[in-house]
């Protein structure tokens, strides 16, 4: 990792700092609006507080919340815990229970540059990615609401950061060791961490076969052992760890197992519908974003928030999928990985037997604006001055999106007119 960060210009650390600063100013504006509670907030946030003040009930499948609230124990605790600690330091209020995702969302973003430039090696590539994943609209909301995404996505972006480091030294135990603890971070925040396991434990097999079976050397029983341990030892390690408020609040074991019980046949039976589900191939075409709150307070204006993701970003960028898969002939194993993370983040989706929301693709993002940046980069450097133009106009067009729907997306007042010319331009945005 030292080596990693050592080799980076000071130019690059300078954007990249850049960048850093947009996306905390721009998510930090408003923060504490709604003062209360919106959307799934009345679930997690809520549930953080519940924590704060140590309520048990904030654990039991079955304990009765006030009206307006719900206890929100269908998701393993350490995001709310993260929140309960965010809260400790900066008061049990909207900036409190919200200021933990602006963080981890701050963290990813700057993650997702390091994944880059190790897989790709080009300093441009990887500011462009951590940029677009900057003003990105969906992961830009989820960075600034009290649910457990962001959380999830920056465990999750660790983890692959450590584990390509590890790779690019032919794995030695401690990066391995690495990765499952991050795994485990994420698992203990969010179940579909099970997705990037599959695809790490996928491509670890793939290299061992490659780079050692194949070329008879030898897999040693310490190789096992640290693999065993890395991706399931950790993991659930760290899951069963994250419930330690749990057992120190009166919980025992049997209702432990009762609670994953209840977890899983909740994720797996849920049969409740809302008015903003959606399916995954929506989530490419950015056809159904979810409304989060609305205020009607301010006379002739209107405020909303939506999780309306980029439509540059996020059309550009699937166009882009397919011709890195499709026309692009070279193969390699980077844009193969970034691929297959991609795909395997959303598309499982397409399966799940319980209702959806736009939301659930936050986490295929960032390997969306990875794959993005490498096609656009190639543009620019292309001999063919339309190219370089059209590579351009994609980036100026992403930061315009951005900067036109930025109100709509924290809740600053705008005339009705404006908002349903603009805002709404797609019937299934409303």
């Amino acid at each position: 990792m030292r080596a990693i960060l050592s080799k980076r210009s000071s130019f690059f650390y300078f954007c990249l700092s850049l960048i850093v600063l947009l996306g905390l100013c721009t998510k930090l504006y408003r923060i504490d609006y709604p003062t209360d509670f919106y959307f799934d907030e009345v679930y997690h946030g809520f549930t953080a507080t519940r924590y704060l003040n140590g309520d048990p009930g904030a654990y039991d499948p079955w304990a009765k919340p006030p009206p307006g609230r719900a206890f929100e124990w269908t998701h393993p605790p350490l995001a709310k815990l993260m929140m309960t600690g965010s809260m400790l330091l900066l008061g049990e209020n909207s900036v409190g229970w919200r200021m933990g995702s602006v963080v981890t969302g701050s963290i990813a973003i700057v993650v997702t540059c390091f994944i880059a430039i190790t897989l790709f090696g080009s300093e441009s590539i990887a500011l462009l990615a951590a940029f677009f994943l900057t003003i990105e609209g969906l992961f830009f909301a989820q960075s600034r609401i009290a649910m457990n995404d962001s959380y999830f996505v920056c465990f999750m972006l660790l983890a692959v950061l450590v584990y390509v480091l590890g790779r690019r030294k032919d794995f030695p135990a401690r990066y391995l060791l690495g990765t499952g603890t991050f795994l485990g971070l994420a698992l203990a925040t969010k179940w579909t961490t099970l997705y990037m396991m599959l695809i790490l434990g996928c491509d670890l097999l793939y290299y061992t076969y490659t780079q050692r079976i194949k070329k008879r050397r030898k897999v040693s029983a310490k190789d096992f052992l640290v693999a065993v341990v890395s991706f399931a030892v950790l993991p659930v390690g760290l899951y069963v760890a994250s419930y330690a408020h749990y057992f120190l609040t009166g919980n025992d074991w049997s209702k432990f197992i009762v609670l994953q019980q209840q977890m899983w046949w909740y994720h797996t039976g849920l049969k409740a519908t809302h008015g903003y589900q959606s399916v995954p191939w929506q989530w490419v075409l950015n056809l159904r974003p979810v409304w989060y709150y609305v205020d009607y307070t301010t006379a002739n204006k209107i405020r909303n928030i939506y999780n309306l993701g980029n439509g540059v970003i996020l059309w550009s960028g699937f166009i882009s999928v397919l011709y890195l898969m499709f026309v692009h002939k070279k193969w390699t194993w980077p844009k193969g990985f970034v691929l297959f993370c991609y795909f395997m983040l959303w598309l499982p989706w397409s399966f799940s037997p319980r209702i959806m929301l736009f939301y659930h693709y936050t986490p295929a993002l960032p390997f969306l604006c990875i794959l993005l940046s490498f096609t656009l980069m190639k543009m620019l450097t292309d001999n063919s001055k339309s190219q370089r133009n059209l590579a351009k106009a994609v980036i100026a067009a992403a930061v315009l999106w951005f900067a036109v729907f930025y109100p709509h997306q924290i809740g600053l007042p705008v005339n009705p007119e404006w908002a349903n010319r603009v805002y709404y331009l797609i019937p299934s945005w409303k």
